[in-house]
């Protein structure tokens, strides 16, 4: 399965949600792309991060890490901290796995082709 192509995002995490879109590029083994999502955490503003992204496939297994990114939008200063989200293709073609950011804070997620 190749997954190059659109994505549709949604996290959910101890405190709060993401929900947004992704577009990757899969180079045999290799894959790179994009992550653009608003973060909603309890009691605070939302704000819009998009980061950029490399990772690994290997058979059903996925691995997308934050190399880089930027708060595109922000009603306040706030502290980001990229995640690694490891996942499997279940047999929907969906990507489902957990993340884990610098801090420690862990998350389930979903992505799901457009």
């Amino acid at each position: 399965m190749n997954l190059s192509g659109k994505w549709i995002f949604k996290e959910d995490f101890s405190f709060g949600k993401d929900e947004g879109k992704a577009e990757l590029e899969q180079v045999g083994h290799k894959l790179f792309g994009t992550l653009e999502f608003t973060e909603t955490i309890e009691e605070e503003a939302p704000f819009k991060v998009r980061c950029k992204l490399e990772g690994t496939i290997d058979d059903n297994n996925v691995v997308l890490n934050v190399v880089e990114f930027k708060i595109i939008e922000s009603s306040e200063p706030i502290d980001y901290y990229p995640e690694k989200r490891e996942g499997m293709i279940n047999s929907n073609g969906q990507i489902v796995g957990s993340s884990e950011d610098e801090q420690g804070v862990c998350g389930v997620f979903v992505m799901e082709r457009v």
